[in-house]
């Protein structure tokens, strides 16, 4: 004899409610159409399930034996369910990110990458520009969550998972020998012409706010757009270069510039990931998350973590 699954599930939820009105708001259905169904279910097993009492029902010895399988077949099926949700969510589906230059550089796309051979078929949007800009695209909800190079309590709006620590250096060609191999003061850098990247980012923000602390005038001669165009025009002498130091490695290493031993300390930045809290993400999106987020080498900001 072949049971009938529907009268199976209506079963289960009744045992687990222990009564046929709970069951029935459960299944979204009626007491009397939940009631016919366990009457059914009796006459097609030969034996009563249930025994009435003031609170409602209770398994008989019969129902207890029958529950214990019927259990373990729902409890499957549930997880072959969610097994099967979270095989469809990581074929398909998009995520969409932002991501300032050096978060893509320091931190992202190498993890980007990963994701990319291990799910194929999500389709990866990546919205550029600065950290501000990434900060917009998040509170509008056009992007899951955003990576960002930020020094501490820029977004306090947001819930911060900090990635890794970076610091950022000053970097001159031949033309400003000079002020190699020696500490350089602040001030005196200030005095050359100085390039940083454009007003409006987080790194302009940054240096602007390290030169206000010492009573210095910022005004850098250059303002580009990439930490590349920031090298390029050092190298060719317009002046001293303000950029993160892993944007500048291969040009250090190269002897096309060099590092200035800034007199006074310039602090670390990190790279974090910024999300709402009240967000709700795709399984796609959880798993670029937890795969950015995994080796992450810099405790929670926050102070209660």
């Amino acid at each position: 004899m072949e049971l009938n699954w529907e009268l199976c599930r209506i079963f289960y939820q009744v045992a687990r409610c222990r009564n046929f009105s709970r069951a029935a708001a459960m299944l979204f259905t009626s007491q009397p159409a939940v009631s016919r169904s366990m009457a059914a279910l009796e006459r097609e097993l030969g034996c009563r399930l249930f025994i009435r009492n003031r609170r409602g029902v209770e398994l008989t010895p019969e129902g207890r034996i029958f529950y214990a399988h019927v259990e373990a077949g729902c409890e499957q099926f549930r997880r072959g369910r969610e097994e099967l949700a979270q095989a469809v969510g990581l074929q398909s589906g998009s995520i969409a990110i932002g991501a300032s230059e050096t978060a893509l550089r320091g931190w992202v796309l190498s993890r980007l990458e990963r994701f990319h051979a291990l799910y194929p078929g999500v389709k990866l949007r990546m919205y550029g520009g600065t950290s501000f800009e990434a900060m917009e695209e998040l509170k509008s909800g056009a992007i899951d969550f955003a990576v960002a190079a930020i020094s501490g309590g820029v977004f306090r709006s947001l819930k911060e998972t900090r990635l890794c620590e970076f610091r950022d250096v000053f970097v001159a060609s031949e033309a400003f020998s000079d002020l190699k191999d020696r500490p350089v003061p602040l001030e005196e850098v200030m005095r050359h012409p100085f390039i940083c990247h454009r007003r409006g980012t987080l790194t302009f923000e940054f240096l602007s706010g390290i030169c206000k602390e010492h009573g210095l005038d910022f005004e850098p001669a250059m303002e580009p757009e990439t930490s590349d165009l920031v090298i390029d025009l050092v190298r060719h002498g317009f002046g001293i270069g303000f950029v993160p130091e892993q944007a500048a490695e291969e040009a250090l290493r190269r002897g096309d510039v060099f590092a200035l031993n800034i007199a006074e300390d310039i602090p670390p930045r990190s790279i974090s990931l910024l999300e709402y809290e009240g967000h709700t993400l795709s399984l796609a999106a959880r798993r670029l998350r937890d795969m950015l987020t995994e080796d992450a080498s810099l405790p929670d900001p926050r102070p209660d973590a």
